[in-house]
């Protein structure tokens, strides 16, 4: 409708795409406002003596002057505003909210405003006082997690070097419960090795984990759209929970965590500062006893101890965990070889992908026990984690079916193939596999071997080992030559039956 009144953020919307060159229809389709609004607030910018760029930069109440000149807060607003000064004190209150503040001011004022623009102008209320919005925290519903700022210090034992560690701490929003741990440092498996151990205390999951901007938890810090850690992603994913990473530089995000942060110092560093520890385990178990002391310290403006709140109100309200417990997975690009295999950098162990994937970039994902690899978001493979180096783990139907027989390779699958043949054949190629200095280097050799099935056929391969055999001829070429140049002759001896001795015939020890 032509005669809406345009929020501030709309009127700017305006103002910038004008300044920008965009059409009116642009304008009205993408804000979205109608065609003749866009169409009147352009011509009331435009008419006026500044250029749409000061326009843009003047204060929203001074913007406002320019559409509704001579705008006067009726006195119905006053009474508002004069309320809201009331309403922020009552909100700091447990379990107060707008709804109830507006339910209230409407049973005294016959012309209230609605709920929704009660609510808006509330909100212009607090940022002209600068005053923070009060959440009302539901139970079960956040984990706030944070490092503390000072570090504590354990000693080597037997050098007696003092070493730094960092101090996780994680806060349950509705009950104000709190987890407190020592870490070697804030890098992927310490900080979710914390995170771990602190749903493990509290018995259950929140339905989202508040944290800062750790490289551990988001690769990508955004306002509306943060990229979050795919270590850290996996872990919410095997939690049945969300992340939500803070806005950079805004503590007040996670404000209950910095607050306990600010108490542990006196409650936790304070009491440490006198004793010595030796390993990160003995630092844990005096930090637990000090946060249990804590936890049950009754509250000065409230009922109860955070213990006590957490028991009543929020700990059945957390989601189960999971039957098992949280693996890190790490992860790694690869190039797909012409082998079908991709190199685990971490161990230079090589593990198969189907063979359509050669040449393609895949994504392998580690734990200690396991290997997955991806390709555009689908698993291609998985294998069992091998750390030998440069061996290969393959699977058979991942190989192009030219090289299947190849992969089959082996002293068995020889001595088998020899057996179909004959016993002399058999008992060739294994001779021929114990003289060799390689595995590869016999095999070789014994395909060789039955290769010249195909050309000289059964009978006389068998024969011709037979001969091999009897007088010692370990050899792949010889073996040949006899089939090729000998063989006749040497079937005649064998069935002539006693042995001629003439200098014109050569023998047998002539092909050795």
């Amino acid at each position: 409708m032509a005669n809406q009144i345009l929020s501030m953020n709309k009127l700017h919307l305006i103002l910038r795409f004008l300044i920008a060159g965009k059409s009116r229809r642009f304008i009205s389709r993408t804000i979205p406002v109608s065609r003749k609004a866009v169409d009147k607030y352009a011509a009331l910018f435009e008419a006026h003596p500044y250029s749409l760029a000061e326009l843009y930069k003047l204060p929203e109440g001074e913007l406002n002057e320019v559409i509704h000149p001579g705008f006067k807060p009726s006195s119905t607003q006053l009474e508002l505003y004069e309320h809201f000064g009331w309403a922020v004190r009552q909100l700091k209150k447990v379990g107060v909210t707008k709804q109830h503040l507006w339910e209230n001011y409407k049973a005294e004022h016959a012309r209230c405003q609605g709920y929704s623009q009660y609510c808006d102008h509330f909100s212009k209320y607090l940022k002209s006082q600068q005053l923070s919005y009060v959440f009302d925290h539901k139970a079960g519903d956040k984990l706030m997690v944070d490092y503390a700022g000072k570090k504590l210090q354990i000693v080597d034992y037997e050098t007696g070097e003092v070493a730094s560690v960092e101090f996780f701490v994680g806060v349950l929003a509705c009950s104000g419960y709190t987890f407190a741990m020592a870490s070697k440092s804030q890098q992927s498996p310490d900080f979710l090795g914390c995170l771990g151990a602190c749903l493990d205390d509290i018995g259950g999951v929140p339905a989202a984990i508040v944290t800062d901007n750790l490289k551990p938890a988001v690769n990508k810090a955004s306002k509306y759209d943060p990229e979050i850690n795919s270590s850290m992603a996996d872990f919410a994913q095997h939690y049945d929970t969300v992340v939500l990473p803070t806005r950079a530089y805004s503590p007040k995000d996670k404000a209950l965590v910095e607050g306990a942060v600010k108490i542990l110092y006196t409650r936790v560093y304070a009491k440490l500062a006198d004793k010595t520890f030796y390993s990160i385990h003995d630092l844990n178990v005096a930090i637990a006893e000090l946060v249990k002391v804590h936890n049950n310290m009754a509250y000065q403006n409230k009922i109860g101890s955070r213990i006590h709140q957490f028991e009543t109100l929020e700990k059945e309200k957390l989601k189960a965990l999971p039957a098992q417990a949280f693996e890190l997975s790490q992860y790694q690009l690869a190039k797909v070889h012409p082998n079908c295999h991709v190199v685990l950098s971490e161990d230079k162990h090589h593990y198969s992908v189907p063979y359509q994937y050669v040449g393609k970039k895949v994504k392998i994902k580690y734990s200690n026990e396991q290997v997955t690899i991806y390709w555009n978001y689908s698993q291609i493979a998985i294998h069992e984690r091998l750390k030998t180096k440069h061996r290969y783990t393959t699977n058979t139907t991942h190989l192009h079916p030219k090289h299947k027989y190849y992969s089959n390779w082996s002293s068995d699958f020889f001595e088998a193939e020899g057996a179909k043949i004959g016993d002399n054949t058999q008992l060739l190629m294994n001779q021929i596999l114990a003289q060799s200095k390689h595995p590869e280097q016999g095999f070789k050799l014994c395909q060789g071997v039955l290769q010249l099935k195909k050309k000289y056929g059964k009978e006389d391969l068998e024969l011709a080992c037979e001969i091999c055999i009897q007088y010692d001829i370990i050899s792949y070429r010889k073996l040949e030559y006899i089939l090729q140049n000998a063989l006749l002759d040497l079937k005649e001896n064998k069935q002539s039956g006693p042995k001629i001795d003439h200098r014109n015939i050569r023998g047998v020890s002539y092909y050795q």
